[in-house]
């Protein structure tokens, strides 16, 4: 399925709407559970807040210890504009991570990856099985839910673990029942719900998490780079999928062709692969021979022209590297690996 602008668009405003959702839920935790002011900067003692449970009075040292460390990496401008600007970041940051988790969780589930767990909230197949055998021993129903998207965040973090491990410092909050339902109900929108079975989905809302607004501020006030998240912000875009494609096909794509001698079903696949009607592979250790210079030729005439192509050494495909040009949500890597899992398949396959 091609991105088009009306859907690229209103995959942009349903990123706009989950983080402005969550970042206003994680505000008000901030507040009203752990004593952090993101209006003001400040920061109750943790001793003075009563009525945590144990995990939360951890969670409140850790949220601490994550603002102090912001704090001492930023050593420009005022104290309370230092503070503010830590506070901001971590709402920010919380903010993300529940979003490409619950991302990640659906697009697993539209793949038949992962069993019904959000495409229907709470009468989601996954969770009405799990709620049957837990009954009432973990609390209402919402109580029960959180639990059990817990359950599968640890399932999945022991192979993912930088993005669903529920004990790092940028993914300690969770939004309350009443705000995940909301979440869901934007992910579950008959306009977005199709998406999730796109690979290019997820790139998108890496792009988009960050609006427009946000990069044109940063501009108007500096035309360089002040630190490490303006420059990330700054180049922060996602790589469409024919242009992964087209350079993936032409690389990776390119040297298996031409180690096969053709002789592959990347031929068949790769529908950007560049190839010359009259291509001669040569032999180990053979020689092209000498061509005459032709001038005066036209570009069909030059695309007929015998092309002759240098003897490559067959490898195992697991001897091949990868570097990731763009490094972002990994849609250059996702790619590559097809190719890769294509080229273990015997030559003409």
């Amino acid at each position: 399925m091609a991105f088009d602008q009306t859907t690229r668009n209103r995959l942009q405003r349903f990123v706009g709407d989950a983080r402005t959702l969550l970042a206003d839920e994680f505000t008000r935790q901030l507040q009203a559970t752990y004593g952090m002011n993101p209006a003001t900067g400040d920061l109750a003692d943790i001793k003075t807040l009563s009525g945590l449970t144990p995990h939360q009075q951890e969670t409140a040292q850790l949220l601490r210890d994550t603002f102090t460390h912001y704090l001492a990496s930023n050593e420009s401008g005022k104290e309370k504009e230092r503070k503010l600007a830590a506070l901001d970041r971590i709402v920010r940051e919380q903010a993300f991570t529940v979003l490409n988790r619950i991302a990640a969780l659906r697009m697993s589930e539209a793949r038949g990856s992962l069993t019904e767990s959000l495409a229907n909230g709470y009468e989601s197949k996954g969770f009405q099985l799990f709620h049957r055998i837990a009954g009432t021993s973990l609390g209402e129903t919402g109580d029960a839910y959180r639990h059990y998207l817990f359950s599968i965040f640890d399932e999945f973090t022991l192979d993912l673990s930088v993005l669903f491990d529920r004990f790092s410092a940028q993914g300690r909050l969770f939004p309350s029942s009443p705000v995940l339902l909301e979440l869901l109900a934007l992910v579950n929108d008959e306009e977005v719900a199709p998406l999730w079975n796109e690979d290019e989905t997820i790139g998108w809302i890496y792009q988009y998490f960050n609006s427009v607004a946000e990069r044109k501020k940063m501009r108007d006030a500096s035309q360089a780079p002040r630190n490490s998240r303006e420059l990330a912000v700054r180049n922060q875009f996602f790589t469409p999928r024919y242009v992964v494609e087209f350079l993936t096909d032409n690389t990776l794509g390119r040297i298996w062709y031409e180690m096969t001698q053709g002789k592959t079903g990347l031929v068949d696949s790769c529908e950007y692969l560049v190839r010359r009607p009259n291509e001669v592979f040569l032999s180990k250790g053979e020689t092209a021979p000498e061509q005459i210079e032709q001038e005066g030729l036209s570009q069909e005439e030059l695309l007929q022209q015998t092309v002759y192509i240098e003897h490559r050494a067959l490898k195992d495909p697991r001897d091949i590297k990868m570097l990731d040009p763009a490094c972002g949500s990994m849609h250059f890597g996702l790619y590559c690996f097809d190719l890769f899992e294509r080229s273990m398949q015997k030559p003409g396959i």
